[in-house]
């Protein structure tokens, strides 16, 4: 009974740290992000309001990023609290061991990194996804992983083109702010067509309203332009797709089907990979913000153990960092990209309390 008291509360303590840390980093990026932009000038297209809303839309893709730091930052003042008011002390002096001082701490971060992966990730994923069409329709900004127009290359019915958008929705059936040209049989350009809207219908694109313009013509302007294409949508929607605006019950399909394709898979599958790595990963950040945090009592320097935290916590994003990109780019595969540096964090945090607490 007394254990499962103190359990409880070493779990409401770290859990309303962690949500006031997620709350004054969200203020922080939300802050930040309107002012990039009201610099940038779109408070003035979209109105202080509608800027708002769509920075609201931004920011949970950003956190997304930050969660672990935010578990870590958590966890070491948790701990350094229960330092500064002895009460570490007192649950030691009980015969309470640090493993099961910890136990609150890492049951929290497992179920904070569950809910990370399986809840928040699929509306991250969704208002990142909405922010890019919305950026895309509005302000012509382009919605591939590379932040680059898509082009595709097409030849049909004898004819061929290359058709360029802007953002890619309606799962690769619909293309915005669309320009093709068409060759000849020289291969020169003969034709170039431009409109606002392009939509992928029974093997052929219509392009809406276009602006038609050919050698030695004026420009046309007809209701529609019809141009055959053999891509399918799903052909499409990989080139373009964002693995992190892709939800983690998305992922194993766009896995599939960019493997059906002949497509590199690697970035969807490394994306997978991290997410399911995600509670794991809290759980070593917690073990890391223990080594430094759980020593306050006896060194009285927190400020040296907050910099320890934010200088460990900042290394294993940088090796995670490299490891996803390694995976990504089918150097690694993204299983061991994915888990080696989680599994090597928690291995270090838990020999290094070993150390210290038994020598």
């Amino acid at each position: 009974m007394r254990n499962r008291t103190l359990n409880r509360y070493f779990l409401r303590l770290y859990l309303t740290s962690f949500l006031s840390t997620l709350l004054a980093v969200f203020a922080l990026v939300y802050l930040i992000d309107m002012v990039e932009l009201s610099r940038r000038g779109r408070t003035d297209d979209l109105g202080f309001f509608g800027a708002a809303s769509f920075s609201a839309l931004r920011v949970p893709a950003f956190m997304e990023q930050a969660l672990p730091f935010i578990i870590l930052f958590a966890s070491i003042f948790t701990l350094l609290n229960l330092n500064r008011r002895l009460e570490l002390v007192v649950a030691r002096s009980a015969g309470v061991s640090i493993w099961q001082m910890l136990m609150p701490f890492l049951a929290g971060s497992l179920f904070l990194g569950l809910a990370a992966t399986f809840a928040y990730n699929p509306l991250a994923a969704w208002t990142k996804a909405k922010a890019q069409t919305i950026e895309s329709s509005l302000f012509g900004g382009a919605s591939s992983r590379t932040g680059e127009e898509v082009w595709l290359r097409q030849n049909a019915d004898g004819v061929r083109s290359i058709l360029g958008g802007a953002t890619v929705t309606a799962g690769g059936t619909e293309l915005n702010k669309v320009s093709a040209f068409l060759f000849g049989a020289d291969g020169s350009i003969v034709q170039r067509i431009d409109a606002d809207r392009a939509v992928l219908q029974n093997g052929r694109w219509v392009l809406s309203q276009p602006r038609v313009t050919r050698i030695g013509y004026p420009p046309s302007y007809p209701q529609q332009f019809v141009l055959p294409t053999t891509l399918k949508p799903e052909y499409i929607e990989q080139r373009v797709a964002d693995p992190e605006a892709t939800s983690v019950f998305a992922l194993p399909r766009e896995i599939k089907v960019a493997a059906s394709l002949g497509l590199n898979a690697m970035a969807f599958d490394m994306q997978y990979q991290t997410l399911l790595a995600r509670p794991a990963l809290f759980l070593a950040m917690t073990l890391v913000a223990a080594t430094v945090g759980t020593r306050f009592s006896r060194t009285q320097q927190a400020g040296r153990a907050i910099g320890l935290g934010v200088l460990a916590g900042f290394t294993l994003y940088v090796i995670t960092f490299l490891a996803k990109a390694l995976g990504s780019n089918d150097i690694v595969p993204p299983v061991m990209a994915a888990w080696f540096p989680v599994l090597a964090a928690g291995s270090l945090g838990v020999t290094i309390l070993l150390h210290q607490e038994d020598g």
